[in-house]
C-alpha cells in the first residue's frame, strides 16, 4: 500500500560578498540564522557566530541577514551592488535554474513554492509517482478537477480513494520552474500540504550529500 511520505524543505537564495581576499556567497537565510559558503565548503552560522575571524552574523531572517565584515555592518540580499569596501556580485541577469535545500534538524526537507502562480507549501516525495495535493488546496490553487480531471483511485495511508487527475500549468520551486505537470487532486483532507513527486521530480537532476539537496533544471 502506497504512503505518503512528508519530507520538508527550505528555499535558498544566493548571493556573493567579496572583502579583500575573504569571499564567501549566503546559501540560504533563515531565522537567526544563515548558510554560507566559502573556499568550496558550507557553514551554517547562527546568530553571534564569528567565522573566520572576520565576519559574524548578527540577525537574519527569510529575507536577509546582517554581517559584520572585517568591522564594516553589511545587509546580505539579492542584486546588492557595493556597501563601502565590498563588492557584491550582481545576479540581476543570471537566470538561476537551480534549488538548494538543506536538510533540517528532523533530517527532512521541505521548500515553499508556486502552483499555477499561487504559493503553497511543498513536501518532497521520491516515492509519490505524481505531485499530489488535497481538495482544499486545490481549490485554493482554482482548479477546477471536477470538471477537467479525470477520475481515478489512489492507494494511501488510510485506504483507498477517490482522486483526479489533472496537469497544473505550471509548479515553480527556486529557480526551476515546469510547466504541464501532472498532478493528483486526493479526495478528503490528505496530504496535508503539497507532495512533490516524481511527475515534477524526475524532469530535473537531483544531488543529495546527506545534508543538502540540489534540484537542477535538465534543460
Amino acid at each position: 500500500m502506497k504512503r505518503f511520505l512528508f519530507i520538508i524543505l527550505f528555499v535558498f537564495q544566493s548571493t556573493t560578498v567579496l572583502a579583500d581576499e575573504f569571499e564567501f556567497r549566503v546559501i540560504a537565510l533563515f531565522k537567526n540564522a544563515v548558510m554560507i559558503e566559502h573556499a568550496g565548503k558550507q557553514k551554517m552560522l547562527r546568530k553571534g557566530q564569528i567565522y573566520k575571524n572576520n565576519l559574524q552574523l548578527i540577525s537574519a531572517d527569510s529575507h536577509a541577514a546582517i554581517f559584520l565584515v572585517d568591522g564594516k555592518k553589511v545587509s546580505m540580499g539579492l542584486h546588492q551592488s557595493g556597501v563601502g569596501g565590498l563588492v557584491f556580485a550582481e545576479e540581476k541577469n543570471i537566470e538561476r535554474k537551480f534549488v538548494r535545500i538543506p536538510r533540517d534538524n528532523m533530517g527532512m526537507y521541505r521548500t515553499s513554492g508556486f502552483i499555477n502562480g499561487v504559493p503553497v507549501k511543498f513536501l518532497v516525495d521520491t516515492g509519490a509517482s505524481q505531485v499530489a495535493m488535497n481538495e482544499t488546496i486545490a481549490k485554493s490553487v482554482g482548479l477546477q478537477y471536477k470538471l477537467f480531471g479525470q477520475k481515478t483511485r489512489v492507494s494511501t495511508a488510510s485506504g483507498i480513494s477517490l482522486a483526479w487527475f489533472i496537469p497544473l500549468k505550471k509548479i515553480s520551486v527556486g529557480g526551476v520552474e515546469l510547466k504541464q505537470v501532472n498532478a493528483l487532486v486526493v479526495k478528503g483532507a490528505g496530504p496535508e500540504e503539497v507532495l512533490l513527486g516524481m511527475s515534477f521530480l524526475k524532469q530535473l537532476k537531483m544531488q543529495d550529500d546527506g545534508n543538502l539537496l540540489k534540484l537542477t533544471k535538465r534543460f
